[in-house]
């Protein structure tokens, strides 16, 4: 999925052209980089061979060989890590506004209304009812809520087990020139990347920090206290910084295996879930959109299998666990 996702994002100037205008994802591929102590070590390096079986361009580096390639890192209690040498990130906004466009210009009609229950025959979806009393009538229903996927499901009495997780991101300043440019990964599970002139950073969640709630509220203790000390540690440069700003979102976290959850669900016909990414959302949602439209159009997957995300696995119980997700908790 992420590698269907780089192919789209690399070409979206060409999908995604209406006329003569292109949008610019302004992708920057400079990297990402996971760091790994003695613990995770093993771990980390089966991995990175499942990655390099699947053709991704990632590098193992031991201790030394992050040292001299990222000379600004702290490596003392570090035991290796991975490049991820084309990956980098976007403009989430210019994505969507890009597809926006493109829909537009295929004929796609935008409605804004909030959704308050679904049209239902027996065990049939048939649309959905909204708050100004309107109701759509519709063949098939795609449940792509993000945080409130859960609210939607339950509308056909389907229960989800993804909740909303506020995430905190910060933007500072160095006052000291800095050479780091890939996205890191800290063993810590703070999350740091360049940013414009300056630096992101985030704490990747954590039940006591993150609430599981809708607020838009921004705890700057949290990165005077946990956030700052933990990006000082590992990059010396960063002891002296400037907090510019922060704000919040939230993740649509499925704490069930914080994996997607995508396709039919068993028994209800016309209803489509395309749920609980858990913070992939973004880099999925490509290969998302397009199997979603193949089980519309064909009735089955034909560019990528994803039939093992199906919500049988949580029915089942049988949860897909990756390695070293950081900040894995539940509610």
């Amino acid at each position: 999925m992420s590698a269907y996702g780089m192919q789209f994002f690399e070409n979206a100037g060409v999908l995604l052209a209406v006329d003569e205008e292109k949008p610019d994802l302004s992708f920057r591929k400079q990297g990402y980089l996971f760091l790994y102590n003695d613990a995770q070590r093993e771990q980390a390096y089966a991995g990175y061979e499942m990655q390099k079986s699947l053709g991704a361009s990632v590098d193992w580096l031991g201790q030394s060989s992050l040292s001299a390639k990222f000379p600004e890192l702290n490596t003392r209690d570090l035991a290796a890590g991975t490049f991820g040498l084309k990956e980098g990130w976007i403009d989430p906004m210019s994505l969507l506004n890009g597809l926006k466009r493109k829909a537009r210009q295929l004929g796609v009609t935008y409605l804004a209304g909030e959704v308050t229950g679904l049209r239902q025959n027996n065990s049939s979806i048939q649309g959905v009812k909204l708050r100004d009393g309107k109701e759509i009538k519709s063949r098939w229903v795609v449940n792509a809520a993000g945080p409130r996927a859960a609210e939607i499901a339950a509308m056909a009495n389907i229960e989800l087990p993804i909740d909303p997780q506020r995430l905190v991101t910060y933007v500072f300043d160095c006052q000291s020139p800095v050479a780091h440019a890939p996205l890191t990964a800290d063993i810590s599970d703070v999350v740091v990347r360049p940013e414009g002139t300056g630096f992101l950073a985030l704490m990747s969640p954590k039940a006591n920090e993150n609430p599981w709630t809708f607020d838009f509220d921004i705890d700057y203790a949290l990165f005077e206290e946990s956030v700052w000390p933990i990006l000082a540690h590992r990059f010396p440069v960063f002891e002296s910084i400037k907090l510019r700003t922060a704000w919040a979102g939230h993740l649509a976290y499925n704490h069930f295996d914080r994996n997607a959850i995508i396709g039919v669900y068993p028994g209800v016909d016309g209803f489509l879930l395309a749920n609980g990414f858990s913070g992939h959302g973004l880099q999925h949602s490509p290969a998302t959109g397009r199997a979603l439209m193949e089980l519309i159009v064909y009735g089955d997957y034909q560019t990528l299998d994803l039939s093992r995300l199906s919500v049988d696995r949580v029915l089942n119980n049988e949860p897909i666990e990756e390695l070293l997700v950081p900040g894995a908790t539940t509610p």
